[in-house]
């Protein structure tokens, strides 16, 4: 493992509010300070190497502070459960398929529930990995489930799969509530399924036509005609794109809800109505959305901060984006990493993402300079997960890393 040359992370400024870096963008202030900011806690293999070699890991790890636990599925038809202070294995739970999924985990009921590409929806108990439930739906299940409380009492867990159904059930038991099931498109999916996102009563759905949707969380009812975004501007070129499906889990700020798509941009829709606000046409390749916020504050200086609030968006091929959610004006444009970029997770007040073909960075997110990054040679095609400054990340071939963010002094 060893650090990253700036060259992995191109520091040049493609677009944004009109002023120039005053730093030479080669030599990058964090180049020189006294120490590094990313530091490696532990290493834990996971994946069976006899089974699969060099093999291509999703998880998303869940974390469960309270009990010191990290729960994270691989490729070898296992999920784990893993002490955060060394990484060790407390148990594993064997699947029928691969788990590409990011995990929930509710301290409440101290039980986890993750995706497989078995078909199946998981529900373990989180002491000892023992099975509460498994709720087949058709089709791999790569995206992590939303659970939300009703004023019943009772909890409604609602996630969809990679044919585009969308399933609420009852978290305790794993009974159906109400379910969608649709007809993919197939053959026009490039970067896997999108997720779900929850506001208000509403739940956001994306589909690999190009429809997004919203379904009321009780009844499962549309709150809002679909609305098709493969149908929404564009040059005559961009029409004819062969990829038109919503590949990123929505994102609601505020009074509005954003889809990312690899040939059609970001769109803006009104949460309530589902009406168009704003387009960035031209970000295409998003795999991801993320919000970013700041409340105003007085910083070490004295000076009043005012409040802040960004999109920032992630794409191999348009790099990173940062947009004002009201507007869809870009703030500052960067050119990223080779290779497709992972969701990111918050820690430290920075953003840390990885890349599938470099390797994991921590850039801050007000104008996008990158503080810090990690080489591993493998590359990341699964997110991090963060709890106060440390992090943890499973890399390609099956390694969980454990990280700490030290801020200098």
């Amino acid at each position: 493992m060893k650090r990253l040359a700036t060259a992995l992370f191109g520091l040049a400024l493609v677009a944004g509010c009109g002023r120039k870096d005053a730093a030479n963008p080669m030599t990058p202030a964090w180049l020189h300070r006294p120490g590094w900011v990313l530091h490696v806690d532990f290493r834990r293999s996971l994946v069976d190497e006899v089974i699969v070699k060099n093999s291509t890991e999703k998880s998303v790890p869940a974390l469960d502070p309270t009990h010191g636990r990290i729960f994270v599925g691989t490729s070898d038809r296992g999920f784990h459960a893993l002490r955060a202070g060394d990484g060790s294995v407390l148990w594993r739970f064997a699947t029928a398929g691969g788990v590409n999924a990011e995990a929930l985990y509710d301290v409440t009921r101290d039980v986890v529930w993750f995706g497989s590409d078995d078909d199946g929806l998981y529900c373990l108990r989180a002491k000892d990995g023992s099975l509460v439930y498994r709720y087949r739906t058709g089709a791999p299940v790569q995206r992590r489930p939303l659970l939300v409380p009703r004023p019943s009492g009772k909890s409604v867990l609602v996630f969809d799969n990679s044919a585009d159904a969308v399933f609420a059930i009852d978290a305790d038991t794993g009974a159906t509530l109400w379910k969608h099931i649709r007809t993919p498109a197939q053959g026009l999916e490039i970067a896997g399924h999108a997720g779900v996102a929850y506001d208000e009563g509403r739940v956001y759905v994306a589909f690999s036509t190009g429809h997004v949707v919203a379904y009321d969380i009780d009844t499962g009812k549309e709150r809002w005609p679909e609305v098709d975004l493969s149908a929404t501007g564009g040059t005559a070129a961009e029409d004819q794109q062969p990829y038109f499906d919503v590949d990123t889990t929505p994102l609601v700020v505020g009074d509005r809800v954003l889809f990312g798509s690899i040939a059609g941009g970001i769109t803006a829709l009104d949460a309530t109505a589902g009406s168009a606000i704003w387009r960035r046409a031209e970000a295409t390749g998003v795999a991801w959305l993320t919000h970013w916020h700041e409340d105003a504050h007085v910083d070490a200086q004295g000076a009043d901060v005012p409040e802040r609030s960004l999109v920032i968006a992630g794409s191999g091929t348009t790099g990173l984006w940062a947009l004002d959610p009201k507007t869809g004006a870009v703030v500052w444009r960067r050119q990223g990493p080779v290779g497709a970029l992972v969701s990111p997770v918050a820690i430290a007040g920075a953003l840390l993402v990885g890349s599938s073909k470099g390797g994991l960075f921590l850039f801050e997110p007000r104008e996008g300079n990158v503080i810090d990054g990690l080489e591993t040679g493998t590359g990341f095609a699964a997110g991090a997960a963060a709890y106060g400054n440390r992090a943890f990340v499973l890399t390609n071939g099956g390694v969980l890393l454990g990280l700490q963010v030290v801020v200098p002094k």
